[in-house]
C-alpha cells in the first residue's frame, strides 16, 4: 500500500489519495457474500418454468440452497442430464436436453457425503421439434451443379436418387445415370465410388445383405440379355462391381435383412423373382396384374414383410415373407389408388400418391415414403393410414424449416438413422442431400 501511495502522490492530490486509500481499506474488510451451498440446510425445489419445451429451451428452476458453483450442481429431466448454465442460490438455469421425454426434474447439489438431491412433484413435458435441414449440395447462381467430391461443405450432386446405410452408418448414394457416391459416417466427406458405363448404365436400387459384405445394385435396361443386377464387396471398397444376374428387365430389388434372400423384379412382364444363391439362378415366384410397371421392393427390418412400391402407377402393395418356403407371398393392395396420381391423405386405397419411390422404416414399422411428384415425404402406418410427414404437397421448391413449411423438389430417396433420429433425403432436383431431424 505504501508503494501505491508514493506513486499516487506523483500524479494526484493528497486528499484524493487519502480517499482512495480509505476506499481500498473499506473494500478489503467487506465479508464475502457469495451464496454457498450449505449441506446442513435443506435443499428445496419449489417450481420450474417452463413446464414444456423442445431441445435447447432454457429452464429456470426455483428453490433454496443451490449455492453458486455450477460444478457441484447436476440437473436431470426425466433422468436425462441437462446442461447447467448458471446458478444463483435460489435459481438454476439449464438447457433442455434432446429426447428428454416426460418426467420429473431432479436437482443434485454437493459432492460425496455432502450431496443432497430433491425431485419435483410435477413433470416436465418434452416437445419434439422436427425440422428439415440441408446436409450437403448446392447450386450456383444459375442453378447449375456438378459431381464434386471432397469436403462435404464443397461437395455437389447432380441427380441424387437412392440411399442406404452400411453397418457403420456410412451413406451410399446412387446418382441416377451417373454412378455411386459415398458420404462418411462423420458427415464430413463425399467421394465417388464408381461411374456408370460398361453395361451398368442406369443403377436404380441399392441393398446390403445382413452381413454387409455384399451390396446389390439393380440395373434398369431394356435388353433382356443385359445386366440386371451387379454386386460390390468391401474388398474393393465398393468401387468395382461384378455381374450377378442377366436376362431380366429389372428396376427394383432388395435383400431380406434377416435371411439374406435377394428378390428382384422384371417390370416388362410384371414378374417377381428370387435369386438362388446355391444354384446361382433366378426363380420365378409369380406374375402380377400389371405389365411394364416400374416398382421396387423394400423389406421391413424384421424381414417378415415387404412393401412393393409401384412408381408409375402410384400405389403400394404388401407382401409377406414365408419363412417355410423362403418365398414372398402374392402381394395385396395396401395403399394408394392404382393409376390415380394425386395427393390425398387417408386410409388404404383412399389415399393418393404421385409417383412414390424409395421408403424407409422406423422402429414401429411406420414407412416413410418419398412421394416424388407431390414433392413431399409421406408416412404410412402398419394399419395403412397415410399422412403427409414433411414438405408442401404439390408445391416444389427449396426451403429448410419446420416439417410442413419446408420444401422439396422431386425427392427420390430416403433413409433413416434411428440412433441419430435423423432421416436423409435425396432431393433430386434441388441437387442436395436433405435431413429431417426428429430427435
Amino acid at each position: 500500500m505504501i508503494k501505491i501511495l508514493k506513486l499516487l502522490r506523483r500524479s494526484i492530490p493528497i486528499a484524493v489519495c487519502g480517499a482512495l486509500l480509505l476506499f481500498a481499506c473499506s473494500k478489503s474488510k467487506q465479508p464475502d457474500t457469495t451464496p454457498r451451498y450449505d449441506p446442513s440446510k435443506p435443499l428445496t425445489l419449489q417450481r420450474f418454468t417452463p413446464d414444456s419445451g423442445g431441445v435447447g429451451t432454457q429452464m429456470i428452476i426455483y428453490g433454496e440452497n443451490f449455492g453458486s458453483d455450477p460444478a457441484i450442481v447436476k440437473v436431470f429431466i426425466n433422468d436425462v442430464p441437462a446442461p447447467v448454465v448458471g446458478v444463483k442460490n435460489n435459481t438454476i438455469f439449464v438447457l433442455i436436453p434432446s429426447q428428454a421425454g416426460e418426467g420429473p426434474v431432479k436437482v443434485k447439489v454437493g459432492a460425496d457425503a455432502a450431496m443432497k438431491e430433491v425431485t419435483s412433484t410435477t413433470h416436465f413435458n418434452y416437445l419434439f421439434n422436427p425440422v428439415v435441414g440441408t446436409l450437403a449440395g448446392f447450386t450456383d447462381k444459375d442453378g447449375k451443379t456438378a459431381i464434386v467430391d471432397g469436403d462435404i461443405k464443397k461437395a455437389q450432386f447432380e441427380e441424387p436418387y437412392w440411399l442406404v446405410f452400411d453397418q457403420h452408418k456410412n451413406l451410399y448414394l446412387l446418382e441416377e445415370y451417373r454412378g455411386l457416391r459415398f458420404i462418411d459416417s462423420a458427415r464430413t466427406m463425399v467421394k465417388t465410388l464408381f461411374r456408370t458405363g460398361n453395361g451398368l448404365d442406369r443403377p436404380r436400387t441399392l441393398a446390403f445383405n445382413p452381413t454387409f459384405d455384399t451390396l446389390y445394385v439393380t440395373n434398369d435396361q431394356w435388353d433382356e440379355r443385359g445386366l440386371s443386377t451387379a454386386i460390390l464387396t468391401p474388398e474393393s471398397g465398393f468401387t468395382r462391381w461384378n455381374s450377378l444376374i442377366f436376362s431380366q428387365t429389372t428396376n427394383g430389388g432388395d435383400a431380406n435383412p434377416k435371411t439374406g434372400d435377394f428378390f428382384f423384379n422384371s417390370y416388362a412382364k410384371g414378374e417377381m423373382f428370387k435369386w438362388d444363391r446355391t444354384t446361382k439362378s433366378s426363380r420365378l415366384m409369380y406374375r402380377v396384374d400389371d405389365v411394364n410397371w416400374e416398382f421396387n421392393i423394400q423389406f421391413a427390418p424384421s424381414g417378415d414383410f415387404a412393401y412393393i412400391v409401384v412408381v408409375n402407377q402410384s400405389y403400394v402393395l404388401r407382401t409377406k415373407y414365408n419363412r417355410e418356403t423362403g418365398m414372398l407371398d402374392a402381394p395385396v393392395h395396401f395403399a394408394g389408388g392404382r393409376g390415380q396420381h394425386a395427393h390425398r391423405d387417408g386410409v388404404g386405397a383412399d389415399a393418393r400418391f404421385d409417383h412414390p419411390q424409395q421408403g424407409t422404416f422406423d422402429k414401429n414399422n411406420n414407412f416413410y415414403l418419398a412421394d416424388v411428384m407431390n414433392h413431399c415425404i409421406r408416412k404410412i402406418t402398419p394399419e395403412g393410414v397415410v399422412s403427409t410427414f414433411a414438405g408442401r404437397p404439390r408445391e416444389y421448391g427449396y426451403a429448410d424449416g419446420p416439417l410442413r413449411k419446408a420444401q422439396f423438389d422431386r425427392p427420390q430417396g430416403i433413409a433413416y438413422d434411428e440412433a441419430a433420429a435423423t432421416f436423409y433425403v435425396a432431393d433430386q432436383k434441388n441437387r442436395r442431400i436433405r435431413t429431417i431431424s426428429v430427435e
